[in-house]
């Protein structure tokens, strides 16, 4: 009698009301922080945003409306003030990665999605000679080879093109830009390419287990859509358990090219651990740096979690690089001028005869390092801001101030 009584329609109302203002309460120390108002009760409005594909656009809107300082969730004040870049993501400033990462986890943490600061160290120390100077030289190797393919490829078809009575040969760039920087970071974080330039297609090999059998799948394709559904449920990680089972087919999608991806470094990784020894010493590359790596107590990374590290490079340095590159090329055959100057530079200091130079003929050229610095000035390779966690103790930002922090 005594449950009845409470569950009467308006305590029902009631349930929703509590659950979205609970938040808002919560967190009084921003409640002077301006933003879209939904955005202040309910996690919704970000995840909507980011389900549309529109969350930077929307997000720079609400900068262009409210100012520096704009509240994009109950708990999250987006900031867009670049002095304040040194003080978020310092290393020794104390804000801690937020949940929004735990909706990136897939194999194991690595290195990118780690939280705990003392494991966050851990894996710190045992990957961080693999980015050595020495070991960065190393790796050009591997580079230059994938970057003959690229140009064999381009003079086949400006060849065919030819042949065929053409001036010219029609080619969507980005597709390459993608095959190159697949087949370079396979080579580099796998041991071998993915073969997409020479195939000229997206194609990868995906073992969701060591023993499973393989089966295969558009790498770019699944590394994309992976991107897009973890961003969208890192607005709200509780619900990432689910999202298989949403109606939206975006969250279905997503979770199954989660679950490709994973089986791509599953794949590559097993291929190589499981290759004679003689071809693992042979091989100078970031797979070969991350097995020789040791945490402070002496101990290598475990084959889960060197699978995890080796995805972590493959995520992290494969669309990253291609979009760049191909936002470089757009701005530089855009831009007048830009082009010819560019051109006598690389002809001054690249010799006659050589098709790809190496990394000490172009490193110091001063107009190539500008027009690259500008390009990642106009055409971020990350649309979004990665949350931080406010320390305990009151943050104060240059030329803001908070109480409770920002």
């Amino acid at each position: 009698m005594l449950l009845d009584s409470l569950l009467t329609p308006y305590t029902l109302l009631l349930i929703p009301l509590i659950y979205y203002l609970l938040p808002y309460l919560r967190n009084r120390s921003i409640r002077d922080i301006p933003g879209p108002p939904l955005a202040a009760f309910s996690n919704l409005w970000l995840l909507y945003q980011c389900r549309l594909g529109r969350r930077y656009l929307a997000v720079d809107e609400a900068h262009k409306k409210y100012g520096p300082l704009v509240r994009i969730q109950p708990h999250h004040v987006s900031v867009a003030d670049t002095s304040a870049i040194p003080v978020i993501y310092s290393h020794t400033g104390g804000w801690l990665k937020s949940e929004y990462y735990d909706a990136f986890v897939s194999i194991q943490r690595g290195l990118f999605n780690t939280r705990d600061r003392a494991e966050h160290t851990r894996k710190r120390k045992t990957v961080s000679h693999t980015f050595s100077q020495k070991s960065i030289g190393q790796f050009e190797q591997y580079m230059t080879y994938n970057l003959h393919e690229l140009v064999k490829q381009w003079d086949r078809m400006s060849k065919t093109a030819i042949s065929s009575g053409q001036p010219w040969a029609e080619m969507d760039c980005l597709h390459w830009f993608n095959y190159l920087a697949f087949d370079i970071i396979g080579d580099l974080a796998f041991g071998a390419p993915f073969g997409m330039l020479p195939k000229g297609k997206d194609i990868a090999e995906v073992k969701m287990t060591p023993d499973s059998p393989t089966t295969y799948a558009p790498a770019i394709e699944v590394l994309n859509r992976r991107g897009e559904v973890s961003g969208t449920i890192g607005c709200y990680p509780a619900i990432k358990p689910y999202a298989k089972y949403l109606p939206d087919s975006f969250f279905r999608d997503g979770v199954r090219a989660v679950q490709n991806l994973a089986g791509i470094a599953v794949a590559r990784v097993n291929a190589r651990l499981d290759s004679p020894d003689e071809d693992k010493g042979r091989r100078k590359d970031l797979l070969a740096r991350l097995m020789e790596g040791k945490d402070e107590n002496g101990n290598s990374l475990g084959r889960e979690e060197l699978t995890a590290e080796a995805l972590t490079q493959l995520i992290a340095g494969s669309d990253t690089t291609s979009n760049t590159s191909c936002a470089w090329l757009y701005w530089t055959l855009k831009t007048p001028g830009i082009m010819e100057k560019l051109q006598r530079e690389l002809d001054a200091a690249i010799p006659d005869g050589v098709e790809i130079p190496e990394y000490e003929m172009v490193k110091d050229l001063p107009y190539l390092r500008n027009v690259i610095s500008e390009t990642l000035r106009i055409h971020s390779t990350s649309s979004l801001g990665l949350p931080r966690v406010v320390p305990p103790a009151p943050a104060c930002l240059v030329g803001m101030r908070r109480r409770g922090g920002v």
